[in-house]
């Protein structure tokens, strides 16, 4: 294996790691709170917000190879399902999907689909909020990704 090999393993691995000790970890209130993610200090609740940022590891992908998809800037989030979708026309395909655990963000990983040099826009979404959609303030992101050996038309 190479040095990008051994990296990129290495992530995967973080993630999963972060992901099942998420999945394990209950989520709990501290102080009394009313239910939300996050507890509460002081008796005011910590709620999910931030503005989420996607972006990919590595930089540039090859059709058919893993990638990374990494999810920050998010706040108090911890056990929120962050979803990775492409879009395809007017719809979005699920790639993968993450659990916060750290608070902030999360990672998964998925193989670069065939049609990625047609369709490169990817979205990071997470209900922050709790409604059912994600068109609150900061809960989606869009993020074109750069592929490296498209076939020239």
């Amino acid at each position: 294996m190479n040095n990008k090999e051994y990296v990129l393993l290495f992530i995967i691995s973080f993630v999963a790691f972060y992901s099942v000790l998420s999945i394990l970890s209950p989520i709990t209130n501290m102080g009394g709170g009313t239910g939300t993610i996050g507890g509460t200090v002081g008796g005011q609740a910590n709620t999910c917000g931030g503005s989420i940022k996607l972006s990919f590891f590595p930089d540039s992908i090859e059709l058919g190879a893993r990638m990374s998809a990494i999810v920050s800037g998010l706040e108090n989030c911890n056990g929120k399902v962050v979803f990775i979708r492409q879009q395809i026309n007017n719809d979005l395909q699920l790639q993968c999907s993450c659990i916060v655990s750290t608070g902030n963000g999360c990672g998964c990983s998925f193989s670069v689909p065939t049609n990625a040099c047609l369709y490169n826009n990817y979205y990071a979404q997470a209900d922050m909020d709790g409604n059912g959609d994600y068109n609150g303030a900061g809960e989606t992101s869009v993020v074109t990704a750069s592929i490296s050996n498209c076939p020239l038309v």
